[in-house]
C-alpha cells in the first residue's frame, strides 16, 4: 500500500483548520495529534518525500549522511567562513522528508537534566520548568528492558517512542568502563532518571523497536496506516516548500496568518505559487534553519535586516529582533584511536560480513546493523575536572539547579570514524568530546526571496574564549581517558587522530577534502609523526587541531527563541509568535537556551505540548 500524499496543485485554494509547515520531527507530531480530532482538517507541508525504504529503517545504515538521495539528506548547506576555525566553512547537514532528522540521527534518547529546564524557568519561562515538561517526556516513552520495573515511576511506558539498549558485542566496553572509573567517573544506568546524577558514564537508550527498526517521527506518529485512516481530515503535501505567509491585520487590531503560499520543491523551478488557507492556526515546524527563513521571507524579523528591508524588497510586517539572531549548536572534536577491525563497526565494510549482517537484520531484526553507532557516553561539567591530573574530583550535588547538574560536555564513544570524510583503510574508534553549553551564538540571514536558496549562516564554533577553554579541557580529558583505556585494553590501540599525533596524516587527510588545508600548516616543513600524551601536548597544539577538525553535532537551535517579550524572544510560553493571534512555532528553533542533550527528545516534548496548547485553545481543556 502506497503512502497517501498530494501535490501543491492538489491543495491550491483549499481551506484547512490547521496548516503545519514542515514534516520533520515536530511536524509529524503536530499533524498526528491535531488530526485526532474528527472535526478538524489538517494540512502538512513538507519539502521532501516519504521514501520509507529498507535503508531508512535500518538503524546503523540509516545514519550515513553521504547517502543523500536515498535518505534525503541535504548536504549543500555551508556556513560562512568561521573565524575560530582558521576560516573554514562547516557543512551544516539537513534532512528533508517526512520524519526529518529523526530519520538520520543516532536515535539517542536524552531528555536533558532537570537543571536545563530550571534554567529556562529562571529566564522567566515558568511554564517550562522541569515539573511542567517531565510528564510529557514520560508520555513519549515506551521504555523496555530492566529499567521498566526499577524506574516505572520516573520513566514512561506505552508511549509512541520505543526505547531500548542494544547488546553491543565489543570487548572494549568493559575496559572503557573500568577506565572511566579509574579517572573518577561514576558508572550509571540511566541518564534520563531525574533523581540520578546527571554527570557520569552511561549506556545510551536508543529509539529502536522490537523488530530492530529505527523509530522515527514518521513511524511513531505518521505511518502510512495513520495517514490512510485519516485521509478525510489529514492531507500530506510532499515535494512542497512554503515561500511566505499570508498575513492580515496590524499592531492595533492584531495580526493573523490567513494562509500559506507554497510551490513545488522538485522538478522545473517555475516559481509558481499556490495559496492554501488556514481557518484556525498555522504552525511552523521547519527546523532551526528553515523556520526563521520563512519568517524573514514573510517580513517578520529584525528591522535592521538589510536584506529584508531594502536589498530583497520585503516590507517589514512585524519587528522581532530575535529572529535568526541567536543561532546555537553543539559541536564536536574527533579524537580517534585505531582498534582491531572486529572491535569496530568498520568490520561491516567487508563485503562478505556487511552482506551477512544486512541479511541477518532482514530476517531477524538483529545484529550490528540493528544498533546505533553510539553505545555509550560521558556527561560531565568541566568544573569537575582537576586540570593537573585530569581526574574527576568534584562530588555530586543533590541540587538539580546547581551548575554541575547541567553538563557542559558530552564525550560520545563511537566505534567508527567521526571525521566528516572517509579515511580509507583505517579501523577507527572515536572518543568524541562535544560542547553542550556554548556561550557564543551565531546568526541566520536570508539572501534571496527564493525559499529553496539556503540562508546565510554564521556558525558560532569557538566564537567565545570560554567555549575555547571548555573545548580544550574536554579534548585533553578525552586524551587522558584514552591513555587509561590504552593501559587496560589487551590489544594495540594507538592514537590515529589527536592533537600532537600523526600530524602528517592529518595534513594528507585535509588534502583529500573539499576545503583547503589550514594556511597555518602549509609551511612546507616536514612534520614528524608525533606521539604526544595528554600531559605533553600543548594548549596551542590542541587549539590548532580543534580548529582544523571541529564540526557540527547537528543540534541547530534557538533561532526563534521562546521569551517573555518581543524584544528578546520570538514566541511566548504558548509558542505563539509575538504579535500574532494564530501563528505558532514548535521545533528546535524555540529553545530559549540549548539543552545539554541530543535534541530529538526535547523537540518531541515541545511538539506534544504545542498540540495540547492548540487543542485547549480551540476545544477547551483536555483530559
Amino acid at each position: 500500500m502506497s503512502y497517501p500524499k498530494c501535490s501543491p496543485e492538489d491543495v491550491d485554494g483549499k481551506n484547512y483548520d490547521y496548516i503545519v509547515v514542515g514534516g520533520g520531527t515536530a511536524g509529524c507530531v503536530l499533524a498526528s495529534r491535531l488530526s485526532e480530532d474528527p472535526n478538524a482538517s489538517v494540512l502538512l507541508i513538507e519539502r521532501g518525500h516519504v521514501k520509507n525504504n529498507l535503508v531508512s529503517r535500518m538503524p546503523l545504515l540509516s545514519q550515513n549522511m553521504f547517502w543523500t538521495d536515498t535518505l534525503q539528506v541535504q548536504s549543500t548547506i555551508w556556513s560562512e567562513p568561521i573565524h575560530g576555525a582558521h576560516g573554514r566553512s562547516n557543512r551544516l547537514w539537513a534532512v528533508n522528508g517526512i520524519g526529518g532528522a529523526s530519520r538520520l540521527n543516532a536515535m539517542l534518547w536524552t531528555r536533558g537534566s532537570p537543571g536545563n529546564y530550571t534554567t529556562w524557568s529562571n529566564m522567566g519561562l515558568k511554564d517550562w520548568a522541569w515539573d511542567k515538561v517531565e510528564p510529557y517526556f514520560r508520555r513519549l516513552e515506551n521504555v523496555t528492558g530492566p529499567l521498566v520495573e526499577s524506574q516505572s515511576d520516573v520513566r514512561g511506558r506505552g508511549g509512541p517512542i520505543e526505547l531500548r539498549k542494544p547488546p553491543y558485542p565489543f570487548k572494549w566496553l568493559k575496559y572503557l568502563e573500568k577506565a572511566t572509573r579509574n579517572i573518577g567517573l561514576s558508572t550509571l544506568d540511566d541518564c534520563n532518571d531525574p533523581g540520578a546524577p546527571s554527570c557520569g558514564y552511561f549506556p545510551l537508550e536508543t529509539a529502536i523497536d522490537k523488530n530492530g527498526e529505527r523509530v522515527s517521527a514518521l513511524t511513531a506518529y505518521l505511518s502510512k496506516y495513520v495517514a490512510r485512516d485519516r485521509v478525510n481530515r489529514l492531507s500530506v503535501c510532499t515535494g512542497t516548500v512554503a515561500s511566505r505567509l499570508e498575513i492580515v491585520g496590524d499592531e492595533q487590531i492584531g495580526r493573523a496568518v490567513t494562509g500559506v503560499y507554497i510551490r513545488s520543491s522538485t522538478g522545473p523551478k517555475t516559481g509558481k505559487d499556490y495559496l492554501v488557507k488556514a481557518r484556525r492556526e498555522v504552525i511552523l515546524t521547519c527546523g532551526a534553519m528553515t523556520t526563521p527563513q520563512l519568517l524573514l521571507l514573510s517580513g517578520i524579523g529584525p528591522s535592521e535586516e538589510n536584506s529584508t528591508k531594502s536589498t530583497l524588497g520585503i516590507p517589514l510586517v512585524k519587528e522581532l529582533p530575535a529572529v535568526g539572531a541567536d543561532f546555537s549548536d553543539h559541536y564536536a572534536i574527533p579524537i580517534m584511536l585505531e582498534l582491531p577491525r572486529k572491535e569496530t563497526l568498520h568490520f561491516l565494510e567487508s563485503v562478505i560480513w556487511g552482506l551477512w549482517y544486512i541479511i541477518l537484520w532482514i530476517f531477524t531484526g538483529k545484529g550490528l546493523v540493528s544498533f546505533s553507532s553510539a553505545p555509550t557516553a560521558i556527561f560531565l561539567h568541566t568544573d569537575s575536572i582537576d586540570e593537573t591530573t585530569m581526574q574527576v574530583t568534584t562530588p555530586h550535588t543533590e541540587d538539580p539547579s546547581h551548575n554541575h547538574e547541567i553538563p557542559n560536555i558530552e564525550i560520545m564513544i563511537i566505534p567508527l570514524n567521526s571525521l566528516e570524510r572517509a579515511v580509507p583503510g583505517r579501523s577507527l574508534f572515536s572518543i568524541y568530546p562535544t560542547i553542550l553549553q556554548p556561550k557564543a551564538t551565531g546568526r541566520l540571514e536570508i539572501t534571496s526571496t527564493d525559499p529553496l536558496i539556503n540562508p546565510r549562516i554564521t556558525h558560532p564554533m569557538f566564537g567565545h574564549k570560554e567555549d575555547l577553554k571548555v573545548a580544550r579541557l574536554a579534548v585533553r580529558f578525552s586524551m587522558r581517558l584514552a591513555a587509561e583505556f590504552q593501559s587496560l585494553y589487551p590489544f594495540s590501540a594507538p592514537f590515529a587522530f589527536a592533537p600532537g599525533n600523526e600530524l602528517q596524516t592529518l595534513n594528507e587527510w585535509e588534502k583529500l577534502g573539499e576545503v583547503e588545508p589550514s594556511p597555518v600548516k602549509n609551511t612546507g616543513m616536514e612534520l614528524p609523526l608525533a606521539n604526544k600524551t595528554w600531559r605533553e601536548v600543548t594548549d596551542d597544539e590542541i587549539d590548532d587541531y580543534m580548529r582544523r577538525v571541529g564540526h557540527t553535532a547537528l543540534h541547530f537551535a534557538s533561532t526563534c527563541p521562546m521569551g517573555t517579550d518581543d524584544e528578546h524572544g520570538v514566541v511566548d510560553q504558548r509558542l505563539l509568535v509575538f504579535g500574532f493571534k494564530n501563528l505558532r512555532i514548535a521545533d528546535a528553533s524555540v529553545l530559549p537556551k540549548i539543552t545539554s542533550a541530543h535534541t530529538m527528545a526535547p523537540v518531541l516534548m515541545i511538539a506534544e505540548r504545542c498540540a495540547d496548547f492548540i487543542k485547549r485553545a480551540w476545544n477547551g481543556p483536555q483530559n
